[in-house]
């Protein structure tokens, strides 16, 4: 039986020229790794940064602009409810970009905001620079205000003068930054907004 042969030892020459070499699966394996942990990081990051845009229905394609000055809030003399919802006109709210109207509540308001007429609940309503319809509680409950005005892209107190970014309500400057008007679920039918009034009989202040 012929005798096996040991393996050849690598040269010195080989020795030198194999040092500076990685093997290529161990190189594409370390590869994929930073490029998975790279974008896992990425959206990690605009996760945690990004606050997400409030309002339902787009019912300004591009949004409005602004820029021009200050936009007061228009008090709606008529409130509809019918089959259990609130129903504010999508036209007066695009004509006037915010508007305000009164809910008349069945259950008392909570205490320390049992002063309002006729046991109401304030209701905002705006249309936010992404064209989004956005619906809330009017009221900046730490300073128990119930107005508030468009300056730029942002919703102003008219009593703190706390800003807030019109299309997250995330607070940019004053004391209440914390409690923005408290969105409320909507949906549109037709040149109505309909807002459920079982939300509204249920709402309870945050602090």
């Amino acid at each position: 039986m012929p005798e096996k042969k040991a393996p050849a030892k690598p040269t010195k020459r080989e020795k030198f020229e194999n040092a500076g070499r990685f093997p290529m699966k161990k190189t594409a394996v370390i590869g994929l790794v930073v490029i998975i942990v790279a974008v896992g990081a990425f959206f990690g990051y605009r996760l945690a940064t990004n606050t997400p845009e409030v309002g339902g229905a787009v019912v300004e394609q591009g949004g409005p602009d602004y820029s021009s000055g200050p936009v007061a809030m228009t008090v709606l003399p008529n409130v509809t409810v019918a089959g259990g919802n609130l129903q504010l006109p999508v036209a007066d709210i695009t004509a006037k970009k915010i508007v305000g109207v009164l809910y008349n509540r069945t259950n008392p308001m909570p205490d320390g905001y049992n002063d309002i007429a006729q046991n109401g609940l304030p209701v905002l309503a705006y249309v936010a620079p992404s064209g989004r319809l956005v619906v809330a509680s009017s009221l900046c409950e730490p300073c128990h205000s119930y107005e508030f005005h468009i300056e730029g892209n942002d919703l102003v107190c008219n009593s703190c003068f706390t800003h807030w970014d019109l299309n997250t309500l995330e607070g940019k400057s004053g004391g209440c930054k914390a409690y923005p008007p408290e969105e409320l679920t909507t949906v549109v039918n037709g040149g109505t907004v309909d807002v459920p009034t079982g939300a509204l009989e249920s709402w309870t202040p945050r602090i």
